[in-house]
């Protein structure tokens, strides 16, 4: 069986298509991954050579989504409307060779309704797995608590009044999707699959949930001691992490609220981590205690280096669809705190796997952080997580669709 991974761009550490891929091709499946943007060029991963068509359609497709943004609001969340016009007829030739096709990330400007409609007429299964919601929303990668997507979009809170852009998006995906029985749609958390059930766009479709892959050969318990002293950090103090790859300055990861959480504490020997951002000397004058930053991770070692560095990862997120860094902690037996919302409950649990805060709560936040401080505690929750079984359901449900289509 030849599966081909389609994604608009793809890094090399924490990206969950490339996760998916590379545990398919250790099981012996002939997995490859094709892109749009020029990232990772190893393991059966190729990007689109930039053709003079190909470049012209990226530029338009840039203005346009310029134009889209200009009339969004300032401070809504990322927006992504399908592109005007492609020159993917490369991609198809991969499309072509492959026996199941899975559709990833693929806002940016690369896939558009027409190249989906096409992928969708070989009549193979076509895997669409969400990373976000947006998939059933009128383009908006998180709906957060907009209920917009429920019937339409008619209504988009992200744009002035009287701008339909959002409803015209949720038209276009529910007649593409509505019309090819060969679409599938697989949620990576049992959240986002409900989300996707109440959906304009995907009501009535079965929507499958199998989680997100880490490989727990890569993110397993080291010596802590070992780990902060290879990544020059105090082996006295301890860590309290905060990562990811939009770093502090994305409002929606919630740094916000670890930073008033933390400074509610009076803690011993506590020392910040964080990743995904490089020195800022703002955060450093706001928060009590001293931090260090150690910029964008590129490499899954040095990533799962980090998580057996931490006594703490705390990650006050305002929405996820699964919450790979927190399982990535927890496989590295590091507990973990999360807000109460989305998908996050699933993974993060009080007393088995961290502590679960109140939304938006920054002293609830802290009492979270106090409490594992305090307790030396250790997740229970590794042994309950095999990626060769994952793996396994995506071969079982994908069969069963080869079978039936």
């Amino acid at each position: 069986m030849k599966i081909l991974h389609i994604q608009t761009g793809m890094t090399p550490a924490g990206n969950a298509a490339f996760r998916l891929h590379t545990a398919m091709r250790k099981v012996g499946i002939d997995s490859s991954v094709v892109t749009l943007q020029p990232t990772i060029k190893r393991n059966k991963v190729y990007n689109l050579q930039k053709k003079t068509s190909l470049l012209a359609c990226i530029a338009l497709n840039s203005l346009y989504q310029k134009w889209v943004l200009k009339k969004k609001k300032v401070g809504t969340y990322f927006y992504s409307p399908l592109p005007l016009v492609t020159s993917n007829d490369e991609l198809h030739k991969y499309v072509a060779d492959a026996d199941v096709i899975y559709l990833h990330w693929i806002a940016g400007g690369f896939l558009s309704s027409s190249d989906i409609e096409r992928i969708a007429k070989t009549k193979k299964p076509v895997v669409f797995f969400m990373h976000d919601m947006w998939t059933m929303t009128g383009g908006c990668h998180h709906a957060f608590d907009c209920k917009e997507y429920y019937s339409g979009c008619n209504n988009c809170r992200m744009f002035e009044s009287r701008c339909h852009i959002a409803h015209k998006q949720s038209e276009i995906k529910r007649k593409l999707f509505q019309k090819y029985d060969n679409l599938i749609f697989v949620s990576p958390s049992k959240w986002m699959a409900e989300c996707a059930r109440n959906s304009y766009i995907l009501k009535g479709k079965y929507i499958h949930v199998i989680p997100n892959v880490v490989d727990e050969h890569i993110f397993k318990p080291i010596d802590k001691n070992i780990a902060k002293s290879i990544l020059n950090l105090p082996q006295d103090k301890f860590i309290i992490t905060f990562g990811c790859q939009a770093g502090t300055g994305n409002r929606f990861k919630g740094f916000d609220y670890l930073r008033d959480a933390i400074n509610k504490t009076d803690l011993q020997n506590v020392q910040l981590v964080v990743y995904g951002s490089d020195y800022n000397q703002k955060t450093v004058d706001e928060l009590k205690y001293p931090v260090t930053f150690l910029g964008p991770i590129n490499d899954e070692y040095a990533l799962s280096l980090i998580c057996n560095a931490t006594d703490l990862f705390v990650s006050p997120s305002l929405a996820e669809s699964f919450g790979l860094t927190f399982l990535e902690n927890i496989l590295c037996n590091t507990p973990v705190i999360g807000f109460d919302c989305t998908a996050i409950p699933e993974i993060v649990q009080t007393d088995i796997t961290g502590y679960l805060a109140k939304y938006k709560d920054a002293d609830n936040l802290a009492k979270g952080i106090i409490t594992i401080y305090n307790q030396h505690f250790k997740p229970q929750w590794r042994k309950n997580y095999n990626s060769q079984y994952i793996v396994g359901l995506h071969l079982n449900f994908v069969n069963n669709k080869i079978s039936t289509i």
